[in-house]
Formats: C-alpha cells, sequence, structure tokens
C-alpha cells in the first residue's frame, strides 16, 4: 500500500504557524497515522493544539486559556496566521487559512479564496470534524474534563465521534419524538378529565334551559327583526351608490372623445420631431464631412512642406562632398611632411649593425654577473627560511600563551553565541563605567573563575541560568539606572541583581567533622570571585555551606543526610539535597547524577605558561643569531644589484634607439601608404554638380503635383461649406414647426386634463360611496355570522316582511315591549350551556385526534428505535471489547455499559474500571479516581474508538501525565499497534516526555518541539535520550520524506 492510500479524507496533511502565541515561524508536516509531538514545557506543544481548534472554527472558550481571539497573537505582533491542510483523496487538498488581528477579527481562506467562519464549519462538518467533542478532541486544559462527563454526555459524543451522522441523527430523532409523545400524553390526560367534569356540569343546566324554551317564541320575532334591520340599512345604500355610478359612466364617455381628438395632435408633433431629428443628423454628417477635408488640407500641406525640405537636402549633400575634396588635399599634403620630417631622424641615428653589437655585449656582462650573485642569494634564501621558522616557532609559542590567557574573550565568545542580549550588555558597559557610582560586576558566568576544572561542575549545578547572565551591583540606583538605559531603552533582555551589604558569612557545619566522610572543602573555597560576587552568592547560594566530598563519600551517604538536615552536598558523581517535611519531622532527600560542566570549565594553566615562556627566551637568541647573517649577505647582495641596475639602464638605451628606429621606418611606409589610398578616394565634382540638378528636378514636379491637389481640396471645402450653411436653414424652418405643434397639443391636453381630474373626483367619490355600501353589507354579514342571509332566514324575512326601515323599526319596538312583559330570561345560563356542548364537542374531537397522533408517535419511535438501538448496541460492544482487552494487557478490569431510560436523552454510557484486585467495579467519575487511572482510562477508551471512528483524526494533549511507568509504557505500546493500522484516524499524541526505550516503528511521526529563548543544549540532549536511537528517527524523517514528494506529485 502506498503512503497516499494510508490517509483519511479530512487527515491534517501540515500545519503552518506566524506569529501565533510563542511561535514567530513554524510549519509542521504530519504523518497519516500516529504523531508524537514532543518538547519540554512551555515550548510551545499546546500551542500546536490551539491552532488546529482555531484553525477549524472552534471557539477560544474550548480551549480554556483565553476569552478574547487577539490574545493568541504573539507579544508587540499586530497579527497572526493559522494555516491547515487537509487531506482529500478526490481532488487537491483543503488549506484553510485563518489571520487574527489585534481587534479580535479574523479573515478566512478557503483554498486561498475569501471565505467565512460558516463556510469553514461547514467544511469541517463535511470531513466528520467536531473540535467540540472530547472523543476526538481533547486539550490539555480539557483532559480533565472528560471523566466529568455525564453518561448522556458520553454518549453523544461517542456517537458523533464513531457512529456517523446517521445514528446522532436517529437518536436526536428518538429523543425529539419521545419529548412529542410525553408532552401529548400530559395534555390528552388533562383533556379527558375536563370532559368529565363538562359532561357532569351539562346535565345540571339541561332542565334550566328547558323552562326558557317559552320564552323562544316572544323572542323570535324580534331575533329576526334584528337580523334583518342591517340588511334593509345595506339595501338602501346599495341603491344610493347605484344612481351615483350612472353620473360616473357619463363623465368617463366624455374624457374617452377627448383623448380621441388629442392623439391625431399627438401623432403630427411626434412626425415633426422626427423630422428635426433627421435634419439635425444631416448636419452633423455634413460637419464630419467638413472635418475630413480639412484634414486631407493639413496632411497635402504636410507633403508640399516635406518636398521643399528634400532639395534643400539634396544641395546641402553637394556642398558637404566639395568639403570633402578640399579637406582630403590638405590631409596629403600634411602627410607628406610628416614623412619628410621621419626621414631627417633617421639620418641622424646610428646605423642598425652598430647599435645590435653594442647591446649584445652588455648582455654578455649582465649574464657573467648574474651567476656570481646566484650563489650569494642562495646563501640568503637559507638565512630567510631559517629566520621564518624560528619566528614561526615563536608565533605558535605566543599563539599558545594567548589560548591560555584568553579565558576571559573566550568567556565572551560563549556568552556572545548563547545569550546575545547579555553579551550586548556587557559591551555597553565597559564603555560607559563612568556612570555609576559604585561597583558594578559582569554577569557571573564571566567574573566567577574555577581554577579547578574538574571543580567547575558544582558550581555550574546550583547556579540558575538567569543568576549565570546577572550583572551584579553595589548600589540599587546605580541598578536602576543600568535597567532603564539597556532593558527600557535599548529594549534587551537582560537580568541584574543587587548584592548584599557586606558582612561575614561563616559555615554552618565544621568542615573538620566532616573530613572523615570524605568532605575537604565548602564550594566557596573552590571558586575565584571579586567580593561582591561572593557575597551575593554566599547570601542566595549558600555556597559557603555546600560541602564537596571525593568517591569515598558515596559510602557514608546516610550518615551524612542525617547531619544535614537541610541543605544541599556534593560528590563527584552526584548532587545530594535535604529538606525537612512540611507535614512532618522527616527530612525529605533527593538525589540526582551531575552532568560535566559546560560553562565555567575555562580555567588558567599556569604550569603551561611558565614552559611556553622558557621556550620563546631561548628561541629569540637563536633568531639574533640568524639576523646578524641573514643583514651581512643582504648588503653583498645589494651592491651587486646596484651594478646590475647600471648595466641594465646602458642596454636599454641601446635597445630604445634600436626600437625607435624600427618604429619611425614603420611611420614612413604607413603614410606613404595613406597618402596614396587618399589619392586613389578622388570624387568627380562635375559628375556630382549634375547627379545634384536632376534630383532637384524630380523633386519640383512632385512638388506641382501636390500643388494641383490643394486647389481641389480647397474648392471641395468650400462646397461642403455651402451646403452645410442650406441644411441648417431647413433644420431651423423644422425646429419652429415642431414648437407651433407642441402649443396646439398643449391647449388640448390641458382640456382633457381637467375632464381627468373631475372624473378622478367622481370616481374618489363614487369609491368612498362602495366603501360605505361594503361596510355596512361586512356588519350585516357580521351580524350574520359573516355570511349572507341563508335561505331559512329569506323566508324569516319574507314572513316578517316590512315596506320600510321605519316600519321595521315600529315593529321591532313592539315585540320588544312584549318579551320585557313575559318575565326575564337566564341568558347566562343558556349561554353557558350552548357554550359547554360547543366546548364538550371539541373536547371530544381533540380527545379523538390525540389518540390517533400517539398511536402514530409509538410508530414512529419503535420505527426509529428498530434501526437506532441495533447499530447501537453493535458499537458499544465492539467498544467494550476492545476496552476490556485493552484494560486485561494492564492487569486491570473495565467495561463499557450502555445504560438505557425511559427518555432517550438520558440514554448514556457507563464506563466501569477497577483498578486494583481489592477493589469492586466503579464508574469512572470526576472525583473517585485518581488522576492517573482517569489519565489511563480516557487515552483506552479513546483508543477503543480508533478502529470504528468516522472521523479523519483525533488529537490528545498530555494524556500521559500522572500515569505510572508500568502502565504509561502498556498504553504507549497499544496506541501504537491501533494508531497505525492503514485505514483508521491519524493520531495525534502531544507530551512532555516519554519513557526510555520505547518500541517505535516507521508509521509513527516523531515531531520534536524546540521554541523559546530558556532552550539549552543540554536540554536538546535529554530530549534526544528519551527516543530508543537515532535510527528510529532517520526512518521517520525519510518517511516525512516520501509523503511530501507524493503530495508535490
Amino acid at each position: 500500500m502506498s503512503q497516499t492510500d494510508s490517509w483519511v479524507t479530512g487527515s491534517l496533511v501540515r500545519i503552518k504557524l506566524r506569529n501565533f502565541v510563542t511561535y514567530d515561524a513554524v510549519e509542521v508536516a504530519t504523518g497519516c497515522h500516529l504523531n508524537i509531538i514532543i518538547g519540554p514545557n512551555g515550548t510551545g506543544k499546546s500551542t500546536i493544539v490551539c491552532a488546529l481548534c482555531l484553525g477549524l472554527g472552534g471557539k477560544t472558550n474550548l480551549l480554556g486559556r483565553a476569552r478574547e481571539i487577539a490574545e493568541f497573537i504573539k507579544h508587540g505582533r499586530d497579527k497572526a496566521l493559522i494555516e491547515i491542510e487537509l487531506y482529500n483523496k478526490d481532488g487537491p487538498n483543503y488549506v484553510v487559512q485563518r489571520t487574527i488581528t489585534n481587534d479580535n477579527k479574523s479573515d478566512w481562506k478557503i483554498n486561498r479564496r475569501s471565505s467565512t467562519s460558516k463556510e469553514v464549519l461547514e467544511l469541517t462538518r463535511k470531513l466528520n470534524i467536531d473540535v467540540n467533542n472530547l472523543c476526538q478532541f481533547l486539550p490539555q486544559d480539557k483532559v480533565s474534563e472528560f471523566a466529568k462527563m455525564t453518561p448522556p454526555e458520553l454518549l453523544l459524543s461517542t456517537e458523533r465521534a464513531v457512529g456517523g451522522e446517521k445514528m446522532v441523527e436517529l437518536h436526536e430523532k428518538l429523543t425529539k419524538t419521545n419529548n412529542e409523545m410525553k408532552t401529548l400524553k400530559s395534555n390528552q390526560a388533562g383533556k379527558e378529565t375536563k370532559l368529565d367534569q363538562l359532561k357532569k356540569r351539562q346535565e345540571y343546566l339541561k332542565d334550566i334551559v328547558q323552562k326558557q324554551n317559552e320564552r323562544k317564541e316572544i323572542l323570535r320575532k324580534i331575533e329576526v327583526l334584528e337580523m334583518k334591520r342591517p340588511w334593509m340599512v345595506y339595501e338602501n345604500k346599495r341603491k344610493e351608490f347605484a344612481a351615483f355610478k350612472a353620473g360616473v359612466d357619463e363623465k368617463n364617455e366624455k374624457v374617452k372623445d377627448l383623448k380621441l381628438k388629442v392623439q391625431p395632435l399627438q401623432d403630427a408633433h411626434d412626425d415633426a420631431k422626427v423630422k428635426l431629428t433627421n435634419a439635425e443628423n444631416t448636419v452633423k454628417a455634413t460637419s464630419r464631412e467638413i472635418s475630413t477635408c480639412v484634414n486631407h488640407i493639413r496632411t497635402t500641406e504636410s507633403k508640399q512642406s516635406a518636398a521643399g525640405e528634400k532639395i534643400d537636402e539634396i544641395r546641402e549633400e553637394f556642398a558637404a562632398k566639395v568639403f570633402e575634396v578640399q579637406e582630403r588635399k590638405s590631409k596629403i599634403e600634411a602627410l607628406e611632411r610628416e614623412v619628410s620630417a621621419y626621414k631627417q631622424q633617421l639620418n641622424d641615428l646610428p646605423p642598425a649593425k652598430q647599435l645590435m653589437e653594442a647591446s649584445n655585449k652588455k648582455h654578455k656582462e649582465l649574464r657573467d654577473l648574474a651567476k656570481a650573485t646566484a650563489a650569494i642569494e642562495s646563501q640568503v634564501n637559507e638565512m630567510y627560511h631559517e629566520e621564518r621558522e624560528v619566528k614561526s616557532k615563536l608565533g605558535a609559542l605566543e599563539t599558545q600563551m594567548n589560548r591560555l590567557n584568553d579565558v576571559q574573550n573566550r568567556k565572551m565568545e560563549t556568552l556572545r553565541k548563547f545569550e546575545r542580549d547579555t553579551f550586548v550588555a556587557v559591551e555597553w558597559l565597559r564603555n560607559n563605567r563612568n556612570q555609576f557610582q559604585g561597583e558594578v560586576l559582569e554577569p557571573l558566568q564571566i567574573s566567577v573563575n574555577v581554577p579547578n576544572p574538574a571543580n567547575a561542575k558544582y558550581f555550574e549545578a546550583i547556579i540558575s541560568r538567569n543568576d549565570r547572565k546577572a550583572f551584579v551591583f553595589e548600589r540599587k540606583d546605580d541598578l536602576n539606572t543600568f535597567m532603564r538605559e539597556l532593558r527600557d531603552k535599548q529594549r534587551l533582555t537582560i537580568n541584574a541583581v543587587l548584592a548584599p551589604a557586606p558582612k561575614q558569612f561563616p559555615p554552618r557545619y565544621n568542615i573538620n567533622d566532616l573530613q572523615r566522610f570524605g568532605f575537604d572543602s565548602f564550594l566557596s573555597d573552590l571558586i575565584d570571585c571579586p567580593p561582591l560576587a561572593k557575597r551575593y552568592l554566599c547570601q542566595y547560594y549558600n555556597v559557603h555551606n555546600i560541602p564537596i566530598g571525593n568517591r569515598n563519600s558515596e559510602n557514608h551517604i546516610d550518615t551524612v543526610n542525617s547531619i544535614i538536615t537541610s541543605g544541599v552536598f556534593f560528590t563527584p558523581a552526584n548532587r545530594y539535597s535535604n529538606r525537612k517535611s512540611r507535614y512532618s519531622s522527616d527530612t525529605i532527600s533527593n538525589s540526582a547524577p551531575l552532568r560535566e560542566a559546560r560553562i565555567f570549565n575555562l580555567t588558567l594553566d599556569t604550569a603551561r605558561i611558565d614552559a611556553i615562556q622558557r621556550e620563546k627566551a631561548q628561541l629569540q637568541s637563536e633568531l639574533q643569531n640568524v639576523q646578524s647573517r641573514y643583514s651581512d649577505l643582504k648588503a653583498e647582495v645589494a651592491k651587486r644589484k646596484e651594478t646590475e641596475g647600471q648595466l641594465k639602464k646602458e642596454k636599454s638605451d641601446l635597445n630604445n634607439q634600436i626600437r625607435y628606429r624600427d618604429t619611425t621606418e614603420q611611420k614612413i611606409q604607413h603614410r606613404t601608404e595613406k597618402i596614396e589610398t587618399l589619392e586613389k578616394q578622388n570624387i568627380d565634382l562635375a559628375a556630382e554638380k549634375k547627379k545634384r540638378d536632376e534630383r532637384i528636378k524630380d523633386v519640383m514636379r512632385k512638388y506641382v503635383t501636390i500643388q494641383s491637389k490643394l486647389v481641389e481640396l480647397y474648392t471641395e471645402f468650400e462646397q461642403y461649406l455651402h451646403t452645410k450653411s442650406q441644411e441648417y436653414v431647413h433644420q431651423i424652418a423644422l425646429q419652429l414647426a415642431v414648437s407651433k405643434s407642441e402649443d396646439v397639443l398643449k391647449s388640448s391636453s390641458q382640456e382633457l386634463e381637467q375632464a381627468t381630474e373631475e372624473l378622478e373626483i367622481l370616481q374618489a367619490q363614487l369609491s368612498q360611496k362602495k366603501k360605505e355600501a361594503l361596510e355596512l353589507m361586512k356588519k350585516a354579514r357580521d351580524s350574520n355570522g359573516h355570511s349572507g342571509p341563508t335561505d331559512q332566514q329569506k323566508r324569516l324575512f319574507r314572513e316578517f316582511a316590512v315596506g320600510s326601515l321605519d316600519e321595521l323599526d315600529q315593529q321591532l319596538n313592539e315585540a320588544r315591549a312584549l318579551a320585557d312583559c313575559s318575565g326575564s330570561v337566564d341568558t347566562q345560563a343558556i349561554t353557558e350551556f350552548n357554550e359547554r356542548k360547543e366546548e364538550i364537542s371539541n373536547y371530544a374531537r381533540d380527545v379523538e385526534a390525540n389518540q390517533i397522533k400517539l398511536a402514530a408517535l409509538e410508530a414512529t419511535i419503535k420505527k426509529h428505535k428498530s434501526l437506532w438501538q441495533p447499530s447501537l448496541n453493535n458499537m458499544i460492544d465492539k467498544i467494550n471489547v476492545k476496552f476490556r482487552s485493552f484494560f486485561g494487557n494492564i492487569d486491570c478490569a473495565g467495561e463499557v455499559l450502555l445504560s438505557e431510560h425511559e427518555d432517550y436523552d438520558q440514554w448514556g454510557i457507563d464506563i466501569r474500571v477497577q483498578f486494583r484486585n481489592s477493589d469492586e467495579m466503579k464508574r469512572l467519575t470526576s472525583s473517585y479516581q485518581s488522576g492517573g487511572e482517569k489519565s489511563v482510562s480516557t487515552i483506552l477508551y479513546l483508543l477503543s474508538l480508533q478502529g470504528l471512528t468516522e472521523c479523519p483524526f483525533r488529537v490528545v494533549d498530555e494524556i500521559n501525565q500522572g500515569m505510572d511507568p508500568r502502565n504509561e509504557r502498556k498504553v504507549f505500546e497499544m496506541m501504537a499497534s491501533v494508531a497505525t493500522i492503514s485505514g483508521t484516524s491519524q493520531y495525534f499524541l502531544i507530551t512532555p516526555k516519554l519513557l526510555p526505550a520505547l518500541d517505535y516503528n516507521d508509521k509513527m511521526n516523531i515531531l520534536g518541539i524546540f521554541n523559546g529563548e530558556g532552550l539549552e543544549e543540554n536540554d536538546k540532549d535529554d530530549l534526544d535520550q528519551s527516543f530508543a536511537h537515532d535510527k528510529v528517527i532517520e526512518r521517520v524523517r525519510f518517511r516525512n520524506s516520501q509523503m511530501s514528494q507524493s503530495q508535490a506529485g
């Protein structure tokens, strides 16, 4: 299987941070299986977890670190960047980018395209990534909250992590449907009770209503007349509306006639406007023709001007040739004069043969002299090399001496490499000591010397890094001046301390009492430093109370611990510290192996310095003898060189005369040849003049043609101007016609507008009358239950027919008088009876409908449960099998059970564990188990989900903290086995440490975090030792390289 086949869509491929929390810039490449992120506390491991959460749309409250998003920007920066690459097997990987600014705002991008947080959450939901789910994403500050989750919360998180969307959806539907059914059942019981109460009350009212029926007939007529009255009022208003509508229709006909009269006037006006537009377009077209003609005239005039310039050019060319003939004649005459002068110079020189013989004689004399000088120079060369050899030996000795004496410079170089700000501060102090009143010591790393390098490890084991680079001050005002300048103004990260006032520091123990155990001195006796530094070290590090033992001391540790019950002491191999318990009188002892010194092991070797000085004195005596002989031989060589120089000068003069003679003859030949060449280049001026005249005639013919063309263009231009003036007159006539038709149209339109306004007023009045009629009809309908008269009502209206509204009111008053004489009617009882009858009917319908709904809900629950519970039981069984197996591997017991309940939102998962045979199986809670037991339970539960998971990756931060070494090793082995299976979720384990000699394989990706100014080289060594061997790291790096190449391809 290839590397890319092992990746799951949504897995983390790459994480890139810039100016985020502790990081300036970092880019992390991940592996597709188990990723172990390791590094010392405070270096930024959990920062990567924070970046994952925030970069994938998580909220700050999930991390428990900061409330505002801007607090995650590195101090002193104005924005931070998180970029996360997620694997996509179906195409290019997803790249999610979040830029955080100081104003608590974020800019989102997906695949370099501007996006929103909502779109990012939709992407993570699509990829089954949920940073809110502790079963998938367990940050450091949320580890303890896993055990605090209730069984329902744990079940829901597990469903989301491994059950898939279908299981979660079914659970939510069951919960919702069950809650609906509970609510409906409660409602149904209330309605049934209410229905029984209503029926009992109705039986009581039945007798009362019977007595009132006799009054019905008396009141029947009143009811019918009151019912009929609104319809008679409406009918009167409807007839009034119909009469007014006839007048409005007549006015509307008049407006239509006026519109027919205005339309022909409008058409004529529109036609005149079209003609005017055409005339205006014709004028514009003629104007364009005039513009084109003007351009042609300008172009032709330019050609005419160019023809005139061409004639001037031809004349200038001929004048240049005349000048050239005259210039050539002058050059020939000058060359002839030069040849005559060179020939005269040759006559003044000796013959060539005579000069050559004299030169050869001088050459022979020089050769003889050189042989004699070479023998002496050989001796000089020997003396030179002997002198260099002695000087080289002296230089080597001087280098050794400087190296031995240059301890301070070496210390400064160490400071410059590892503590740059402190180094700059030391340089500043050396140039500005006059600013301080009291004594100021450079950092203890420079001012403290350990004469014996073997003792340096003791001092280095107690001194802190901050004090090691601290400046020591005698006066507080000097310290404040120093810090204002360097820390506040220059922004340097430095430390400074104030030494205590002068006093004595007697040792707590008598060294003579400790000598029998191998202790010969205190730490203060083994270091050299100024008194100011010594006082500080005694006050704050008790160097005067720290005994230093030998190898024999290891045999008496228990005895020494009984003497030194509080404090520190050393043997050559170990550091021992004792302190009193805060809860009892017992002594708590600790020991740790010593490391070799790396800072304070730079010391002076005085014996070697004395030996070098003696050897230097001997070599300097030898050098004086060699230099004396060397000087005599150099004087002899210089004398011979002087003679040689005189002979060379004489020979050089002869050779110069020979060369000058040769050069002069060459100059005569060169100038003679140049004269011949110039004579051959003669120009026939008569022929050139004839050519000039012919060219001028050709140009003049073109000039005449151009002039004729200009005349034609000027004529055409005048014709265009005449045409435009005629067209413009026609345009003005059309404008007058348009204006006249517009006046006639305006007059007719005003008459139409006035008639239209009158019509609108009438229509408004008609609308008001219609509205009044409709309102009366509505009142009539409202009085009749929002409907028109029924057939029965119409028969009643005919039964009580009246001629007018006044007649109806008279009959109604008479009927009311008769009703008053017949006694009162208990209308409340009748009303109550009728209302309760309706109410009983409504309740009966509701009870029947609820029974149908309850049956439907029960069927729905049964259906959803039949789909959900088998899958859930299967998932819990698989988790339980793995969980029991994992706990069995660490000789403990554990099980995962499904807790059922009548309410589906109360179904949950119980994690039960047993870590000791004497204990019973107990449910995992936040209070019963210890921190290490909760960590083991949590990680083993998460591992049990690994093979079932629907999520692409899982993050666990510092889960192994608090585990005992045995369980931690077992858990790591199980994690390595489960998390490196192909096709399962990617796994991230964040931890500050791992046990040594763990088993690693090529499917693990180990990421070492080194970030922060406080890290030293020895911290890195510790981390390297926590892995089995270098081959593991090499295999992981090779696998990461292959993955990067695959992604690039």
